[in-house]
C-alpha cells in the first residue's frame, strides 16, 4: 500500500486516475477546482495517454466526457454545485442514454455557502435525475468512493455522482492508495475500436423509445437501491441517519458527549437510490444532512422539515451540538466566538481596480453596473457594480435594463462588466441577442488571461493549455467583431488617460448609433508569475502636506496598500504589500499620492 497526504480533491483524482478514467473535462470553480491539476500531474509524471482539460463551460464539458464514455472509455467530468445547473440539460438526458464504459459526474457542493451564488444540494438534482450519488465523509472515503463510483457506473451502464462538500474537498488527510501507487505504472486502459456501434434507437432516440430507456432506467435504479444498504454504530434509542462530512462531526460529538448508549447513528454512503428500512425499533428516527432533505424525504423521517435541522447553512460541528441540544440529548452546545472578518478586496495592483474605477469616472454613480461572478465582483465593495446574479448574466442584465428603459423612454447609461474566462462561459450568447436587437449598452471585457478567482486556470486566449500542450488561442476581438460589433476597443487599464479617452469614445458612440459597444481592458493578473514579472514597479508616497484625509483613495479607489492613519487624518502607502503599480497617483483630487 501507499501512503499520501492528500487534500479531498487530489484524493478524487487519484481514485479516478487508479479506476482506469482516462478522460476527463471540468470547469473551474471553488471548492472543485483541484481535481484537473491534480489529474495532470499524475498521467505527466507516469508518462500516461490521457486527456485532462478545462473546458468552455459545465455544459460543454459534461458533453464532450459523456460522449467519451459512449466511446467505451472511462470519464469524469468536475464542476461546482451552481456549475451543475448549467450542465443540467445533459445531465438529465445521459440518465436515459445511459454508458458504455463508465462516467463520474463530480459535483463539490458549498455548505454555508463560502464562495457560491447558492447552498444548493446537488443530491437533489441527481435524485430528479435517477442517477445514484456517492457521499463521502472524509478524504479517505474521497478516494475510495471515486474508485467505486467508476465500477458502480461500469457495471450498471448509468452515469454516477460523486458528491463532494468544501470540507471534505478542501481537507487533508493521510490517505491509504491501493497498491504501490508512488512507483507502478499504469496502464493507459482504452479499447481499440474498429467499427463504432450505431445504435439509433438509443443515441438518437425519438419520444417514444425515451419513454423505453426510462423504464429501462427505473430498472437500473431498482437494482441499485437493493444492493444499498446503512452501516450502523452505537447503539442507542434515537436513531440518526446521516452522510457526507456531516456524519464525521456527528460521530466525533457522540464519543465526545458519550451518547453511545443513548443514540445510534447510520452512514449513508448512497444517498440516492434508497430503500425503505424497518425503523419500528427506534423512538425517534432523525436525518442529519446538508443541505437538502433529501435523505428524509426517502425515509420519511425527522429533520428539516419538522425544524430540528436548520433550514440555511452549514452544519458545522457547533450547529450540530445545537442540533443535539434540540433534540434533547445535552444541554448546550459549546459557544464560540468568532472574530469578525475583514471584507475580501481586490489584490494591490489589480488592473481591474483601475479599469473600473476610469469606468466610474466618465459613466458615473447614476449609471446602472451590472457584474458578474470573478474577481471584479468586489467592484461592489468602492460602487461599480449594482448586480450579480450568476456567469453570463452581466451583458443579459445589461440587455434587459437598457431596453426596459428604452421602453418607458428614460435616459439610462448601462454598464455590463465581464471578465474573459466568464465571457468565453456565458457572455457570447447573450452579446448576440444585444447585437440583434440593436441595444446600447457598454459591454466592459476584463481579459487578464487567467481564471484568476478558481486558482489561476488558462483561459480560451492562451496559446498553451493547462497540460503543456500547444492549442489554439481564441482571440476575444475577433470574437465580439465575428458577431457584428462595430464599437471594439481594447485598452491596458494602466494606461489610464487613454482608457478615460476610449470611455468617453465608446459612450458617445452608444449615443450616436444606438448599437452595443465593447471595451476590452486587458492586463496580466499580478497574481501569476508572468504578471508579476511584466508589472512597472513605482515608488509610491503620500505626501502628507497635500492629503486632505478625504478618503477618497480608500472608498472610491480601495486598494489595501493603502492605510488612513487616524492619529494625523492621513492617507499612507503600505509598502509591505504594495507592488508599485502607480495606479493611485490618477485618483487623488489634490496629487498628494506621487511617484518617488
Amino acid at each position: 500500500m501507499s501512503r499520501l497526504y492528500l487534500s479531498g480533491n487530489e484524493a478524487i483524482a487519484y481514485g479516478l486516475i487508479q479506476a482506469g478514467v482516462r478522460f476527463i473535462t471540468g470547469y473551474p470553480g471553488t471548492p472543485s477546482s483541484e481535481i484537473i491539476p491534480t489529474f495532470q500531474k499524475i498521467i505527466k509524471n507516469k508518462g500516461l495517454k490521457a486527456f485532462a482539460e478545462w473546458s468552455v463551460n459545465e455544459k460543454v464539458a459534461y458533453e464532450v466526457a459523456y460522449g467519451a464514455s459512449l466511446a467505451e472509455i472511462k470519464t469524469a467530468v468536475t464542476m461546482k454545485q451552481v456549475g451543475l445547473n448549467v450542465a443540467m440539460d445533459p445531465f438529465m438526458n445521459s440518465a436515459y442514454v445511459g454508458t458504455n464504459s463508465a462516467m463520474v459526474l463530480v459535483s463539490v457542493d458549498d455548505p454555508g455557502p463560502h464562495s457560491s451564488q447558492t447552498e444548493q444540494d446537488s443530491r437533489f438534482f441527481a435524485m430528479a435525475a435517477k442517477i445514484p450519488i456517492l457521499d463521502p465523509s472524509t478524504v479517505q472515503e474521497a478516494y475510495d468512493f471515486a474508485k467505486r463510483a467508476v465500477e458502480l457506473s461500469r457495471k450498471y451502464g448509468i452515469p454516477v455522482m460523486l458528491r463532494s462538500t468544501t470540507r471534505v474537498s478542501h481537507g487533508r488527510a493521510d490517505v491509504e492508495l491501493k497498491g504501490d501507487f508512488v512507483n507502478e505504472p499504469l496502464k493507459a486502459q482504452f479499447k481499440i475500436l474498429k467499427d463504432w456501434d450505431k445504435k439509433l434507437w438509443r443515441y438518437a432516440a425519438t419520444p417514444r423509445q425515451r419513454l423505453m430507456l426510462h423504464a429501462a432506467l427505473n430498472e437500473k435504479i431498482a437494482e441499485i437501491e437493493r444492493t444499498n444498504e446503512l452501516r450502523f454504530f452505537f447503539k442507542g434509542d434515537i436513531l440518526i441517519i446521516s452522510s457526507g462530512a456531516v456524519f464525521s462531526y456527528l460521530y466525533e460529538l457522540i464519543e465526545e458527549y458519550g451518547l453511545q448508549n443513548k443514540l445510534t447513528l447510520a452512514k449513508v454512503d448512497m444517498p440516492y437510490p434508497l430503500k425503505k428500512f424497518d425503523f419500528s425499533g427506534y423512538s425517534r428516527v432523525i436525518a442529519i444532512e446538508e443541505s437538502m432533505p433529501v435523505l428524509e424525504l426517502q425515509l420519511c423521517t425527522e429533520g428539516r422539515r419538522n425544524g430540528i435541522v436548520p433550514k440555511q447553512g452549514e452544519l458545522t460541528p457547533e450547529v450540530c451540538e445545537e442540533i443535539l441540544g434540540r433534540i434533547g440529548l445535552i444541554k448546550r452546545g459549546k459557544t464560540i466566538t468568532v472574530p469578525p472578518l475583514k471584507r475580501p478586496s481586490l489584490c494591490p495592483g489589480c488592473a481591474h481596480r483601475i479599469a473600473l474605477y476610469a469606468v466610474k469616472k466618465v459613466f458615473g454613480k447614476k449609471a446602472i453596473y451590472a457584474g458578474d461572478i470573478g474577481c471584479y465582483t468586489l467592484a461592489l465593495n468602492f460602487g461599480v457594480t449594482d448586480t450579480v446574479l450568476c456567469m453570463g448574466a452581466s451583458v443579459s442584465f445589461g440587455f434587459g435594463f437598457k431596453k426596459a428603459f428604452q421602453l418607458a423612454g428614460t435616459e439610462q447609461d448601462v454598464v455590463s462588466i465581464i471578465g474573459d474566462s466568464t465571457f468565453f462561459h456565458t457572455g457570447i450568447s447573450p452579446l448576440i441577442d444585444a447585437v440583434h436587437y440593436r441595444v446600447p449598452f457598454l459591454t466592459i471585457i476584463l481579459d487578464n488571461k487567467t481564471v484568476a478567482m478558481t486558482g489561476n486556470q488558462k483561459t480560451l486566449s492562451d496559446e498553451v493549455s493547462s497540460s503543456g500542450e500547444p492549442v489554439t488561442p481564441i482571440i476575444i476581438e475577433n470574437v465580439v467583431k465575428g458577431i457584428g460589433i462595430n464599437f471594439v476597443q481594447t485598452v491596458d487599464p494602466y494606461d489610464f488617460d487613454v482608457s478615460v479617452k476610449v470611455l468617453k469614445d465608446a459612450k458617445k458612440f452608444l449615443k450616436e448609433r444606438n448599437e452595443v459597444a465593447v471595451i476590452v481592458f486587458r492586463h496580466l493578473c499580478v497574481n501569476t508569475k508572468e504578471g508579476l514579472s511584466a508589472n512597472p514597479r513605482y515608488n509610491v508616497a503620500v505626501v502628507k502636506e497635500l492629503c486632505k484625509g478625504c478618503k477618497l483613495c480608500l472608498t472610491e479607489f480601495e486598494c489595501p496598500a493603502i492605510v488612513f492613519k487616524e492619529e494625523d487624518g492621513k492617507a499612507e502607502i503600505d509598502h509591505t504589500i504594495c507592488v508599485g503599480c502607480g495606479c493611485c497617483v490618477h485618483i487623488c483630487p489634490t496629487k498628494a499620492i506621487r511617484l518617488i
